[in-house]
């Protein structure tokens, strides 16, 4: 019994300066997402045979333009408004803009259509923030 206790001691002995080592590796916390930092991707599908992909990225050592964030801002929040906004019934066309990325650190999964007047706007604002002319179905 008391060779087994010995045995033990000597185990659990070996075993701290191993904990300690441990400690001192462990990984870092993740870094914070960078508040300033905007990576957008835009890809349009059903305007032509093949999608279309426009980006964007600034922030950090490559400040963003702030007239562009907040007209960006404005039309990706648009899903979050009051689900009875007021839309003329009136189709656009096919297009589809898939919006997906980060805006200011924020995370965005957008989807923006031509189905209505309402999306026709928002398609519309969303290249015009970007400096592009939309694509549109021929």
């Amino acid at each position: 019994m008391r060779r087994l206790a010995v045995i033990l001691l000597a185990c659990a002995a070996a075993a701290l300066p191993g904990c300690g080592e441990d400690e001192e590796q462990a990984a870092a916390p993740a870094a914070p997402a960078d508040a300033g930092s905007t990576r957008l991707s835009v890809e349009v599908t059903r305007a032509g045979p093949q999608p279309v992909t426009v980006t964007l990225a600034c922030g950090g050592a490559e400040p963003c333009d702030a007239g562009r964030v907040r007209r960006l801002d404005r039309v990706l929040r648009r899903e979050d408004e009051d689900p009875a906004r007021a839309c003329t019934l009136q189709y656009g066309g096919p297009e589809q803009a898939r919006v997906t990325g980060t805006l200011e650190g924020r995370s965005v999964d957008v989807t923006v259509t031509r189905a209505n007047g309402c999306g026709i706007a928002d398609y519309d604002a969303l290249f015009a923030a970007l400096g592009r002319t939309p694509p549109l179905a021929g």
